[in-house]
C-alpha cells in the first residue's frame, strides 16, 4: 500500500490550508482559502475553525482573516530540538558570529531546498535574511552547494534532473555543466560561495559539516551584504568557516585522516 492510498482527505485538506500561507500571503480569508483549494465555503470554514481552535491558525480581529498560529512555532521548535547538530554546533556558531559580527547560518538539505535550522545575527544593520525554518533552493545558495559538493557526480546529476536549476537572480547558475564545474571548484578551494545567486546584494560562504560516518549532513555559512564582504576577504572568511565546520564535525564524531 502506498503513502498516497493511506491519505485521509480531511487531514490533507487541513495541511493544504496551512501550506497556502507564506510571505506573499500572510493572511487569508475563508473565501480565499476555499477558492484556492476548490472547496465549498462551508467545508473550508469548518476546517479553518478546527485549525484555529487548536492554535494552528489565528484570526485577525480587525480584518477577520487568518494567519498562521503560534502552535506551529511551538511544534517547529520541538522538532528543531531533536537535531543533535543544532545543539552541538551552538557554541561554535556563537564564536564565529562574534568574530565576524555577521549573520551565521546552519542548514540541512531537504529535497531541492536547504532549510535553515539555526541562525545568529551580528549587530550590524542590514544583515542578510535567513530566518529559522526558511527554505531556499539548494543550487542557488552556498549552503546547498557545500553539501552537494560532497555527493558523487551521478547523485548530483540525479538531483539536477529531478529539481532543475531555476534562476533565483540573474546570477544564479542555471547551466548543468557550469554547476558541476562550480562544485568542482568548491571541492578544490574547500568552501562554497554564493555571489548574489540567491539574493541580489548578498554574498555567502559555506562549508559542509560531517557526521561520524562521514556523511555531509549540514552546512555552515557566514553571509553579509557584498559591500561588507568584498571578494578580497572571501578566502580569509572561508578559512575561518572551514575551521568552525571542522570543530562541529569532530564534535559529531567525524575523525577523517585529513579535513
Amino acid at each position: 500500500m502506498t503513502h498516497t492510498s493511506r491519505k485521509i482527505g480531511s487531514v490533507q485538506r487541513a495541511i493544504d490550508i496551512l501550506n497556502l500561507f507564506d510571505a506573499q500571503a500572510p493572511e487569508l480569508g475563508t473565501t480565499e482559502i476555499a477558492r484556492a483549494l476548490g472547496l465549498h465555503k462551508s467545508t473550508a470554514a469548518s476546517l479553518v475553525s478546527t485549525l484555529a481552535a487548536n492554535g494552528f491558525l489565528n484570526q485577525n480581529s480587525n480584518t477577520r482573516k487568518y494567519r498562521l498560529g503560534l502552535r506551529l512555532i511551538e511544534r517547529a521548535f520541538a522538532m528543531l530540538d531533536q537535531f543533535e547538530i543544532r545543539q552541538v554546533a551552538y557554541p561554535a556558531l556563537q564564536e564565529l558570529r562574534d568574530q565576524w559580527n555577521e549573520t551565521v547560518n546552519l542548514a540541512i538539505l531537504d529535497g531541492s531546498d536547504v532549510v535553515y535550522i539555526e541562525r545568529m545575527l551580528g549587530t550590524k544593520a542590514l544583515g542578510m535574511r535567513s530566518e529559522v525554518g526558511r527554505r531556499a533552493l539548494a543550487h542557488s545558495t552556498a549552503l546547498g552547494k557545500a553539501i552537494l559538493s560532497c555527493y558523487p557526480l551521478a547523485d548530483v546529476k540525479a538531483f539536477v534532473a529531478a529539481h532543475g536549476l531555476r534562476a533565483v537572480t540573474p546570477k544564479t547558475i542555471t547551466d548543468p555543466e557550469k554547476f558541476y564545474a562550480e562544485l568542482d571548484k568548491v571541492r578544490e578551494q574547500g568552501y562554497a560561495i554564493d555571489d548574489e545567486e540567491n539574493e541580489i546584494g548578498g554574498r555567502c560562504i559555506a562549508v559542509p559539516i560531517f557526521d561520524h560516518a562521514g556523511n555531509a549532513i549540514a552546512a555552515l555559512s557566514v553571509s553579509a551584504p557584498t559591500a561588507r564582504l568584498p571578494m578580497a576577504e572571501v578566502p580569509q572568511v572561508g578559512a575561518q568557516v572551514r575551521e568552525t565546520a571542522k570543530i562541529i564535525s569532530r564534535s559529531l564524531g567525524y575523525l577523517p585522516r585529513s579535513f
